[in-house]
């Protein structure tokens, strides 16, 4: 096989490897879309499910003290009983501070009720933007997933038939010369450049002048002393190529 014919597969091969990073990274964008929308959801739902359980443990202790402040209240209305009861000014005085301390406590609880009712509906709004939240994201991660599934199907589809075509070319290239081209492509994502006056068309620096008249015998593939990419001399009036 001639260097030109290799130089003609050289040039295919990039082009395929580089629509098939296209599709990949179509894929991978899909894919974190997706992963994205998702791991979203399921922080909502982590975070729905701690709400409500504050909720219902505020719940709980919001009845604990209503409870508490009916009990007090009886209390108190004991201690007045006790204090209109009062034979002398030392039982009067023992049942005056009971009321005050059983009223104060009393003012106590009604000032964390308060305090756990604005807590309380609080979280309460906080459930409900949650799960509008939710609800939103759930519907467009419905709506967005069947047409990143298409889409991803269609990319698969393309992805498969740019494989099968670079395994064809692959098959007809030397085995040295794939290597060296496998090698280079793991540093650069295109592992080949050409040349019509002695600049690099990769890298755009010059090679040495030995080195050029060498690659215009087209009798053997160098590399850039640069960017080490695989060097191939074509005339200027050759046309494009594929070879970026």
């Amino acid at each position: 096989m001639s260097i030109r014919d290799q130089i003609a597969f050289l040039e295919e091969l990039s082009s395929i490897d580089v629509e098939l990073r296209r599709v990949e990274e179509q894929l991978e964008k899909h894919h974190k879309g997706l992963s994205g929308m998702q791991s979203e959801l399921r922080s909502l739902e982590e975070r729905l499910k701690i709400d409500r359980e504050t909720a219902a443990a505020m719940d709980r202790t919001r009845n604990d003290l209503v409870t508490e402040l009916r009990q007090m209240t009886q209390q108190i209305d004991r201690s007045r009983e006790k204090l209109q009861r009062s034979r002398n000014e030392r039982e009067s005085n023992a049942a005056q501070r009971e009321v005050e301390e059983l009223r104060k406590l009393h003012r106590d609880r009604e000032d964390e009720l308060e305090r756990l009712n604005l807590a309380a509906d609080a979280a309460k709004n906080a459930i409900d933007d949650a799960e509008k939240k939710r609800g939103a994201l759930s519907s467009e991660l419905t709506g967005s997933a069947d047409g990143i599934t298409s889409s991803m199907g269609e990319l698969e589809a393309e992805k498969a038939t740019r494989s099968a075509e670079r395994a064809r070319v692959v098959a007809r290239l030397p085995v040295v010369i794939y290597r060296r081209y496998e090698s280079i492509r793991t540093r650069r994502p295109v592992a080949i450049a050409k040349t019509h006056d002695g600049t690099c068309l990769g890298c755009h620096l010059s090679v040495p002048p030995m080195m050029f008249q060498k690659m215009r015998r087209q009798e053997e593939f160098e590399q850039c002393p640069n960017c080490r990419r695989i060097l191939y001399y074509v005339p200027l009036d050759a046309g494009p190529t594929s070879s970026r």
